[in-house]
């Protein structure tokens, strides 16, 4: 196989794995398609349909990994705000309770 369709092949794995969530594949397959990308050098002409094809797919796989990054950080809020909820009710439950108002109980 050619080198540059292999890493076009390689960067659609990469898609694939990102929408299964298999985010340590992912980070050790990106690792390797560019450790290749790197050794290749300069491209020649002949490649030039395997780039373009690459770089509407390496722009598939940065749209899933901002989507994915956006609904962790939403997630991360949501877990904030529970955090703050569950903290009050705390502070709430450690208060020394009163039967009366004069503090006699």
């Amino acid at each position: 196989m050619d080198p540059w369709d292999d890493l076009l092949v390689r960067a659609q794995a990469e898609v694939r794995l990102a929408a299964e969530g298999r985010w340590e594949e992912l980070a050790v397959a990106t690792a390797e398609r560019s450790r290749l990308a790197e050794a290749l050098g300069p491209a020649p002409r002949s490649a030039l349909v395997a780039l373009e094809a690459l770089a509407v797919v390496q722009h598939e796989l940065t749209i899933t990994l901002k989507q994915e990054r956006d609904r962790t950080a939403r997630e991360l809020a949501g877990l904030g705000t529970g955090r703050g909820a569950v903290a009050g009710y705390a502070a709430a439950q450690a208060a020394p309770t009163r039967g009366w108002v004069d503090g006699s109980a």
